[in-house]
């Protein structure tokens, strides 16, 4: 039997943890306080914010799956991984933040810096592997929905 790595269950062991945490936060606030806040009208249902969670995770953790088990010798593989972990961790306690503790002033500025997580790894995977940093794409753009909407919460409530 071949050796198997054991990347191969922590890294998306970390994403199921990622969010099962961030839907615990979410599940705190959803019914009820969110369901009250005035939102815009291209709020997206609950249904189809889920779908793309889950689409986007299972990306993720491919992505990182392969840089780690591809790229490991990077002049940057340590601050990208750094980087993957903080964006983990920024991902997961948003939810904290808007849901459960209300916060949506203070989530906006988390989720900024989360966006910002995003870019910072497309332009250092860049160089790397074109094909990841592409793949990181679409989850800057939902994470970009998911800012203007949590910009547009926090004015009109």
């Amino acid at each position: 039997m071949k050796n198997i790595k054991l990347n191969y269950f922590l890294i998306p062991l970390i994403t199921i943890a990622v969010a099962i945490f961030g839907n615990y936060f979410t599940s705190q606030g959803i019914n009820g306080w969110y369901d009250e806040l005035v939102k815009p009208e291209w709020t997206p249902p609950g249904a189809l914010i889920g779908a793309i969670w889950t689409f986007l995770y299972a990306l993720v953790t491919a992505v990182v799956l392969i840089f780690w088990n591809k790229f490991k010798s990077t002049d940057h593989f340590k601050l990208i991984i750094v980087l993957f972990a903080v964006n983990a961790i920024l991902n997961a306690t948003w939810s904290l933040l808007f849901f459960t503790l209300n916060l949506t002033g203070v989530a906006l500025i988390q989720i900024i810096v989360l966006n910002l997580t995003i870019i910072l790894l497309i332009l250092f995977l860049w160089p790397v592997s074109k094909k990841l940093a592409i793949a990181l794409i679409p989850y800057t753009g939902w994470v970009s929905v998911a800012t203007a909407l949590n910009y547009f919460i926090w004015i009109l409530n």
